[in-house]
């Protein structure tokens, strides 16, 4: 037979039925005796139902997918089967490749002669993704020079090696009895005139080439063959490539196909004017992120009137986010889901990333290893009791969980596991051992990838025996399993490179590049209602509705890969398909799919420029764009978005004015509060309440704890501790004595410094770089504490405690507190609090406001006349919110007035000032009085009384305690109860 012309089946109309008429009438009305080369295996089921719903009963044409093409051509020349090399023997043949190349190439001994397998087995791996993509394009490379300054340095080398290294991998290959999918397609392309008897056309026989829209170069040697033997090449594109018209752009490559094979073209149908004129209606959706997608998709689809549907995903992940917001009917998925998305992965994948960061001691950081004992694998496994109950692994990875939140950066597993053993029962002991020995313990130990296998194993053992009928019920998760078990640490164990060591990063990459490379399938039935697919899926497909998902122009047509083997600018050096081509190939997937349909739907999100599945914000398809383009060609303007067939994702803002939060006293909350008053009070406290009295309540009141979480960041408490221990050391030689300014040296307080850090093991709470910074800027610091010590003073005491029974405004409470330093200056006492944080400077004109303090004893006197039991609306109510705002903005802290009024009740007469030492800056001290002297003086000690005593009568009579939004919040331990 010689070769027939192309029949071009308009894509304006369904392909497969258009075609099953032509097999029909080119077979003779026998359609069973025809053989269909199609690219996958996916049309058969429609085939299927398109002879089904005709009412035929005979036998079906044979489809022949392009893999078994090439399977049904080697078979002769096979003989006994070859082992299909996996990555890693690729990667270990290729090593001894090259260096035994290296030998003879000086560029090749320079980079490569030397180096071992865990630094060549990255290169390897490319080389051989490389080779392979080579063997599929029937291309034998030639080596490539004086790319020095085009790739690294290691790539130029072996590029500059390509054809050599190529004739030496297939030598190779060959004498080891191995092959690659891409070699089998290169030997049967070599032996491309050889037709297998069951391939080739015949007038009882005809084959039928469909489906196809850009060859590589195996495929147009095989499917050439069959054409010049009499095989018709059916091509479902745009008509015009029928009668040498102007085809449509996105068509150019089949145009070329024609060019090259030299060949005619003829219709296969002929189109209706109505057909000809058919135009797909188009509607658009911009959202801000895949959840506005999702929603627009779910209310499009339930419009719906039973036509054939399609929901293309541009990406595999977006399957189980679509799949949540689909109809509740027949859906198909015709897709695999990306085992990198599954929760095994997730769980194989933080093990990985767990001990990547453990440290030299074999501890590990507390934020990885609860991401691996909070897994929802792990939760769900069960053991049963001495009483016969299931016991739940959960219960012991919880208490497990809180001893490290109360624990350090870095944890010692075997020392938490014994405490935590401790305090439960020993059957869930026993499993919870089971457990970090099996997902942990063996892992730390693997050091090959036959070890890595069998941790696998191991982890896939545990589950089965400890999850009892959960896998039935979650067959997504059981399938993932299984492809881990089948498919995966097969590949591990069994390999060129099973014994050896490689370094942990090296390993773990491996077993994650395996497993990024497996799929997830589904059941592809039933075919009617909702079809999910990929875009290739839908070749030779036809649907009258058809929702293209995320068409963002980084997955259609998608970026260039980042190869630093071979860019993206140099594939076409090597006869190999570049991002111009792969953009081609998709863009006539697109446009056929979308020739046919009644309507054609296009969500995308679009922003700033982000590549992030959820959140990010990206940029529409360049395909999107063009049809944005006809669309407005046709209505004669630009589209505006907002208005069909342009819509935008909507949110409706409403303005809420925000109330402040307040927790109002109720009789519980004024029991606790006596409690607390009656008890020794502490200045700290009080200034808690100054600041914000929600907070108060919550933490002293309602006695909550705030959660309880390792600290990564800086800890100013921790940082505080360890000054005031520096600075008692500093100071206590000198306790009872005078010291004069120079007499301690910077070079003893440093000493100071540095003994305290080290007691304090700042090295093992804080950050590296904070550790740098605080080592760096502290000597500094107390340098300048140093000079702006007064020029004598006499040391009375360090961190002194004090208690003292203070009569406030009539009523006696018991105070308690500690004094880091009390001088003796000038005949009288001085009180100094060391401050490592920031300091809020007092109104210093307060001790001056004689009506202030007027005011502030009349409230507190009109609120001890009122009813000593539940607070009322009295008069000393309404007047005592407004005194205490006052007091809050004029004195920030209370902690220097309680400090002085319980050293005047020991020491009456005799206290001289007070002030805040701030540490973080020069070390300057800011005076509480700022040298009030005699009468001026005795009067501010007596007002620091009355502030007390108006905070006091606040605590107990206001009828709220509301929060106060401030800069403290962004450390407030509360912060979320109240919204700040």
């Amino acid at each position: 037979m010689s070769a027939q012309p192309f029949l071009i089946f308009p894509w304006q109309r369904p392909f497969l039925p258009d075609l099953m008429d032509a097999v029909e009438r080119l077979a003779g009305g026998q359609p069973g005796n025809a053989l269909i080369v199609v690219p996958h295996q996916r049309p058969w089921r429609y085939i299927v139902r398109i002879f089904a719903e005709r009412g035929y009963s005979g036998l079906l044409p044979k489809t022949v997918p392009f893999g078994d093409l090439v399977a049904l051509w080697r078979a002769p020349e096979a003989g006994s089967a070859r082992m299909v090399a996996n990555p890693l023997d690729q990667g270990a043949l290729l090593h001894q490749c090259v260096r035994g190349l290296a030998r003879e190439d000086a560029n090749l001994e320079a980079r490569f002669a030397r180096m071992d397998m865990a630094r060549f087995l990255p290169w390897g791996l490319r080389l051989a993704a490389v080779l392979e993509e080579l063997f599929i394009q029937g291309r034998e490379p030639a080596d490539l020079a004086h790319l020095e300054g085009e790739v690294s340095s290691p790539a130029a080398a072996l590029l500059g090696a390509l054809g050599r290294i190529s004739r030496a991998w297939g030598a190779a290959l060959e004498e080891r009895g191995w092959t690659t999918p891409g070699l089998e397609q290169f030997l049967a392309a070599r032996d491309a005139a050889r037709i297998p008897e069951r391939l080739h056309p015949g007038e009882d026989r005809p084959v039928f080439i469909a489906g196809f829209s850009v060859l590589s170069g195996t495929e147009e040697t095989l499917l050439r063959a069959l054409w010049r033997a009499g095989a018709h090449v059916c091509l479902h594109t745009d008509p015009a490539l029928a009668d040498a018209g102007t085809a449509h752009w996105a068509c150019a490559e089949q145009a070329q196909w024609l060019r090259n094979w030299g060949a005619r073209a003829e219709p296969a149908v002929l189109l209706t004017e109505a057909e000809a004129q058919h135009k797909p209606q188009r509607q658009f959706f911009a959202g801000y992120d895949l959840h506005s997608q999702l929603e627009a998709l779910a209310g499009d689809l339930a419009r719906g009137d039973g036509a054939s549907t399609a929901v293309v995903l541009t990406d595999s992940a977006l399957l189980l986010p679509v799949l949540h917001h689909l109809p509740e009917k027949d859906v198909n998925v015709s897709m695999g889901y990306p085992l990198a998305r599954s929760p095994l992965f997730r769980l194989v994948d933080d093990l990985f990333r767990l001990q990547e960061g453990r440290a030299e001691d074999g501890r590990y950081h507390w934020r990885a290893l609860l991401h691996v004992l909070r897994h929802p694998y792990l939760n769900m496994l069960e053991i049963p009791g001495m009483d016969g109950e299931p016991l739940a692994l959960r219960d012991g990875l919880r208490r497990m969980e809180a001893l490290i939140r109360e624990g350090s950066r870095y944890v010692d597993l075997g020392v938490c596991l014994a405490e935590c053993r401790a305090n439960v029962s020993q059957p869930l002991g026993d499993l919870l051992a089971e457990c970090l020995e099996t997902t942990i313990g063996g892992l730390a130990r693997a050091d090959t990838t036959a070890a890595l296998a069998g941790w696998l194993g191991g982890i896939q053992a545990f589950l089965l025996a400890h999850g009892g009928d959960i896998w039935r019920r979650f067959p997504l998760d059981a399938e993932a399993l299984f492809r881990l078990m089948r498919h995966v640490a097969p590949q591990l164990a069994r390999n060129a490179l099973a014994g050896e060591v490689f370094p942990a990063p090296l390993l773990f990459a491996i077993a994650r590049q395996l497993l990024e490379r497996e799929r997830i399938p589904f059941e592809a039935d039933p075919l009617v209602g909702v079809q999910v697919l990929g875009m290739l899926e839908t070749r030779l497909l036809h649907f009258d509705r058809v929702f293209v998902v995320d068409a963002t122009d980084d997955v259609l047509p998608g970026n260039p890969a980042q190869d630093p083997l071979l860019p993206d600018s140099l594939r076409a050096v090597l006869g190999l398909p570049d991002a111009r081509r792969r953009e081609r190939v998709a863009a006539h997937t697109l446009h056929r799919l979308c020739a046919s349909a009644r309507e054609t739907h296009f969500y995308w999100q679009e922003g700033v420029s982000h590549s992030a599945l959820f959140d990010g914000k990206k940029l529409r398809s360049r395909f999107v764009e063009g049809f944005l383009w006809e669309e407005e060609q046709a209505q004669k303007h630009l589209l505006v978005p907002g208005t069909a067939p342009l819509r935008t994702a909507v949110c409706e803002v409403r303005q809420t004015p925000r109330e402040p939060v307040a927790l109002t006293r109720t009789p519980r909350l004024h029991a606790a509060m006596t409690a607390f008053l009656q008890g020794p009070i502490s200045a700290s406290r009080l200034d808690t309440y100054l600041h914000c009295p929600l907070r108060f309540v919550w933490e002293n009141l309602c006695r909550l704890k705030p959660r309880r979480e390792v600290n990564e960041g800086d800890d100013p408490a921790a940082v505080g501790i360890c000054l005031h221990a520096a600075l008692r050391a500093l100071y206590e030689p000198w306790l009872g004595k005078d010291v004069r300014r120079g007499d301690i040296t910077a070079a003893r307080a440093q000493a100071c410094f540095e003994a305290a850090f080290a007691d304090a093991d700042l090295r093992g709470l804080l950050p590296a770089d904070a550790c740098l910074m605080l080592e760096a800027a502290v000597p500094v610091r107390l340098g300048e504490f140093l000079k702006h010590q007064p020029e004598e003073t006499h040391i009375v005491a360090l961190e002194k405690r004090i208690d003292a029974e203070l009569s406030l405004a009539g009523r006696a409470y018991d105070f308690t507190g500690i004094i880091d330093r009390l001088d003796r200056r000038d005949g009288l006492l001085h009180v100094l609090d060391y401050k490592t944080g920031g300091i809020k400077a007092h109104d210093y004109s307060l001790w001056s406001d004689t009506a202030f303090f007027a005011e502030a004893a009349a409230v507190c006197a009109l609120a001890d006349e009122a009813d000593s039991g539940a607070p009322s609306d009295d008069a000393a109510v309404e007047r005592l919110d407004p005194a205490f705002v006052a007091l809050r903005e004029r004195l920030p802290s209370v902690q220097l007035p309680a400090y002085v009024a319980m050293l005047e009740a020991h020491e009456p007469g005799k206290v001289g000032d007070a002030a805040l030492v701030e540490l973080r800056f020069k070390g300057e001290e800011r005076p509480l009085f700022d040298g009030l002297l005699d009468d001026e003086l005795y009067a501010a000690r007596e007002d620091c009384k009355l502030a007390l005593a108006l905070l006091l009568r606040h605590m107990e009579r206001a009828p709220r305690f509301e929060g106060r939004v401030e800069d403290h919040c962004s450390w407030c331990p509360f912060a979320s109860l109240c919204g700040s």
